[in-house]
């Protein structure tokens, strides 16, 4: 029997009966007593299970909440409460998911600390008597994002960050398919609908200008420091646009969704200050800023005949033209 198995084991035990003794733990488990104690402190110390010895029972029992304490009250309120919230069970079962996979990694820089790291996050899906591994097979997260392999220059660009170090780069612009070579102080990495992005300062344009990982060709992190900037600056000159593409003034995006789309789109979230507002029939007005159209007329062109754009009216053009290029491709005839 594995180690994370008879924690599991414990946990159900405890859960389960008021009082465990030792000689019990011993019987079920088949194992001799100094690996019982070793398991009982790894519970206790690694997971912060509120596992108590009382003298007077004989045996072992998760303690009270009024004298439990930290991370242990927290294990203890999570195993009486009678389910999860949505937000606990996602973020619980795709943690899960996710050290799961990083497991396999055996380059991973947390190598060691991830088996006892997703061992604490699962002893906290036991819930009303139920094992975890139980909960984990009656709960699936179909989420077909995946982690991708980034290039080297995204090891520089981190160490970078760290080291506050600006770097020399050769980007690419699959648009206009040429190289440019830049002098950028990094302020942060995003990650942003499966791919990695560096929000950095441009000492070649003089502004802040955002770059994909992926399309870093060489990177070389050079001996001066960066350029200093707050969060709050990095926020204000690069949060305010839809998605990542940050680049231009902010524009206010208005789209009429109707019936049919209203419920979905009333569950999504364009933009952290997107504006979502009733109107007859059962359609919805969603307002949302942008900075670049690009991004935007993708999501637009999803909802095909349920969503109208009622301004502006540049924005209105291109979606236009993108449907009209795209009706193009269909009443061509092929040779």
């Amino acid at each position: 029997m594995s180690d994370h198995m008879r924690h599991l084991m414990i946990d159900r035990l405890l859960s389960e009966q008021s009082v465990v003794s030792f000689q019990e733990l011993q019987n079920v488990l088949h194992v001799s007593a100094p690996t019982v104690k070793r398991d009982i402190r790894y519970m206790r110390e690694e997971l912060n299970a509120p596992i108590v010895y009382s003298r007077s029972k004989g045996g072992y029992l998760y303690e009270t909440p009024e004298k439990a304490s930290g991370d242990a009250k927290r294990v203890f309120a999570l195993r009486k409460k009678g389910w999860f919230s949505a937000q606990e069970l996602y973020v619980l079962v795709k943690t899960i998911d996710l050290l799961e996979g990083l497991a396999s990694d055996e380059t991973s820089a947390i190598l060691k600390e991830i088996e006892p790291l997703r061992a604490r996050v699962t002893s906290l899906l036991g819930l009303n008597g139920v094992s975890p591994k139980e909960l984990l097979g009656r709960v699936r997260i179909f989420d077909y994002s995946a982690l991708h392999q980034e290039p080297a220059s995204f090891l520089t660009v981190g160490i970078a960050i760290c080291e506050h170090k600006r770097l020399h780069i050769a980007y690419h612009n699959r648009t206009r398919k040429i190289d440019t070579f830049r002098e950028v102080s990094p302020l942060r990495l995003v990650h942003y609908r499966n791919h990695w992005y560096l929000d950095a300062y441009c000492h070649m344009s003089d502004a802040f200008r955002t770059f994909t990982i992926e399309n870093i060709r060489r990177c070389v992190m050079l001996p001066r420091l960066a350029k200093r900037v707050s969060l709050r600056e990095i926020e204000s000159q690069l949060d305010q646009s839809y998605g990542i593409f940050r680049s231009g003034e902010p524009k206010v995006a208005v789209l009429i969704f109707d019936e049919e789309a209203s419920p979905y789109i009333r569950r999504e979230t364009w933009h952290p200050k997107q504006k979502i507002s009733t109107m007859g029939g059962g359609a919805v007005k969603l307002t949302v800023p942008y900075a670049n159209p690009t991004e935007l007329i993708g999501e637009i062109m999803k909802w095909g005949p349920h969503v109208e754009v009622e301004g502006p009216e540049e924005l209105r053009r291109e979606v236009q033209e993108h449907l009209q290029k795209t009706l193009g491709l269909y009443t061509t005839q092929k040779p």
